[in-house]
């Protein structure tokens, strides 16, 4: 499952101006859509007949998801900088929270419904939709782990 990074982690120093109060606004609204966007294309891909109408409910989901997280992507370091600036470095890593969603739908999206099974397409499905929504920060939350090769990964 895509997890939505919440403004909960600590991110590298990029220097760019704090995010605004619509800025945060906006990232609420792209996550929310993102939950949305999840929650349908589970229940859709899930219960599909055929690989077509996995296939499809996979492009509609990628329609939908991708461009929600690269604004998401765009808005972090501003967003980071702002939870900083406030104190709350450690609350503070949306841009490695969106990396690593994003490292998550590719891989989720480049094998979901490519099996002539429905069997397996379903399984894909089924473990995405099965996966429970990671708290939004707090200490029991998730961390952004980075690597020296740079990638990101989430960890519970």
């Amino acid at each position: 499952m895509i997890v939505v990074p919440a403004l909960a982690l600590a991110s590298c120093g990029r220097s760019s101006p704090a995010a605004t109060p619509a800025d945060t606004a906006q990232l609420r609204a792209l996550s929310s859509g993102i939950v949305r966007s999840t929650e349908s294309y589970g229940a859709r891909a899930s219960s599909a007949t055929n690989p077509s109408a996995c296939t499809a409910a996979r492009s509609d989901y990628e329609e939908q998801v991708r461009p929600a997280i690269e604004g998401m992507l765009a808005l972090a370091p501003r967003a980071d900088e702002r939870m900083r600036a406030r104190g709350l470095s450690q609350h503070a890593d949306v841009e490695c929270g969106g990396v690593a969603m994003l490292a998550e739908f590719e891989r989720h999206t480049d094998i979901a419904c490519t099996s002539p099974g429905l069997e397996v397409n379903r399984a894909e499905e089924v473990g995405m939709a099965a996966e429970p929504e990671r708290p939004a920060g707090g200490g029991g939350g998730p961390r952004c782990v980075r690597f020296a090769d740079g990638s990101h990964m989430h960890l519970p």
